[in-house]
């Protein structure tokens, strides 16, 4: 296993019991999952970070727990692999998601160092900047997760159907719904979305069908006469409100059972809404292997093939779906969400929590450079 020289300290931003944030040195070099690092494990030095809602609400919201270390995306370089690690090594330039503000105290990826775990990190082509790496691990393997593990839809590039089904985005102007949209066009889905119509354009550029507005008295109509007499079968949700789950179900297949999967916990009441249809919630730290308790409220056991299904993600469909990126203009199978670069680094992300919280953001991932 090949190392590098960690600091001892480092700078990270931690969680307050106030519900405001806080950049601390923090013990990392002597830690002992840094110096004898798990077989799965690797550690970056960070060098740009993305924000997520799940981020503020664990930072400044009600999901956090004080004197964690906060963050999930992060993109750097590959200081140190565990010896199971096969397809990174060090000096890789990687990105890839930690479950900060919940438990760990020594470790998060809001910080000059991260420990990630490998079936949720992958390689950076060269020309993809390391704040277009930060934005895409919770955002696309979320929708990696609900597509290949909970609805079971073809895989990337895979041949395409007789008859291609259709499958319902409610809310593709979401950073999960940009990147659903385009995994659902390279696997062979016809793809149907609900956002404003200010951005249908946009969304249709990356390969929706359909774009129907959520606010229309009549979407729900909208969208069964778009698909016909065979219906939508696949669905999901990424605003996760019971009111979106409502609306996503009542416009599924009326002939055949369906399947809708909802990123946060839906209402009991939704789940019962229609029995032909399955309604289900999705969680991308079940990738990471491990038991945990979501938002200090949901436990979740481990799901061990979770873990084994992201790690052949990203090291055999990643490198294909990043192939031939340029940055500012992505790849032939994913282009990048629009970027808002905030300045400050460590020392300023909790002005983005804050704005991220107060919603004065548009269809835009925020990150930072970091070093």
């Amino acid at each position: 296993m090949a190392t590098h020289e960690i600091p001892s300290e480092i700078k990270a931003i931690q969680v307050q019991s106030d519900k405001t944030v806080k950049v601390i040195q923090i013990p990392f070099g002597q830690d002992d999952l840094v110096k004898n690092l798990p077989e799965d494990q690797l550690i970056i030095r960070v060098r740009a970070v993305a924000l997520n809602p799940t981020d503020w609400k664990h930072g400044i919201g009600e999901w956090g727990t004080a004197g964690t270390i906060l963050g999930c995306d992060s993109a750097g370089d590959v200081v140190k692999v565990g010896s199971a690690v096969k397809h990174l090594k060090v000096g890789d330039r990687v990105a890839g998601f930690n479950y900060g503000g919940s438990f760990q105290t020594t470790n998060g990826s809001y910080a000059e160092y991260v420990r990630l775990i490998s079936s949720v990190t992958f390689k950076l082509p060269d020309s993809l900047t390391y704040e277009e790496g930060a934005s895409l691990p919770v955002p696309h393997l979320t929708a990696v997760q609900v597509f290949y593990m909970r609805l079971n839809i073809p895989k990337p590039f895979s041949p395409p159907a007789a008859e291609k089904e259709i499958i319902l985005i409610w809310g593709g102007s979401t950073a999960v719904g940009h990147n659903a949209i385009q995994l659902a066009r390279i696997s062979g889905l016809r793809v149907f979305v609900t956002a404003s119509p200010s951005v249908h354009d946009e969304l249709k550029a990356l390969g929706a069908e359909q774009t129907f507005d959520y606010r229309a008295a009549d979407a729900v109509k909208q969208i069964q006469a778009a698909a016909g007499e065979r219906g939508i079968i696949y669905a999901i949700d990424t605003v996760g409100e019971k009111s979106t789950n409502d609306s996503t179900i009542d416009a599924l297949s009326l002939s055949r059972d369906s399947h809708l999967v909802s990123i946060l916990p839906p209402d009991p009441a939704s789940v019962s809404r229609r029995k032909e249809v399955k309604v289900e919630f999705s969680l991308v730290y079940t990738l990471l292997g491990f038991d945990f308790t979501f938002a200090n409220a949901f436990k979740y056991d481990t799901i061990p093939e979770d873990k084994t299904r992201a790690l052949e993600y990203v090291s055999t469909y990643m490198p294909r779906v990043l192939e031939g990126w340029k940055a500012g203009q992505g790849s032939s199978s994913l282009k990048p969400q629009r970027l808002r670069k905030l300045e400050g680094g460590l020392e300023k992300i909790e002005e983005g929590l804050k704005i991220m919280r107060d919603g004065k953001y548009g269809r835009e991932k925020l990150v930072y450079t970091i070093s």
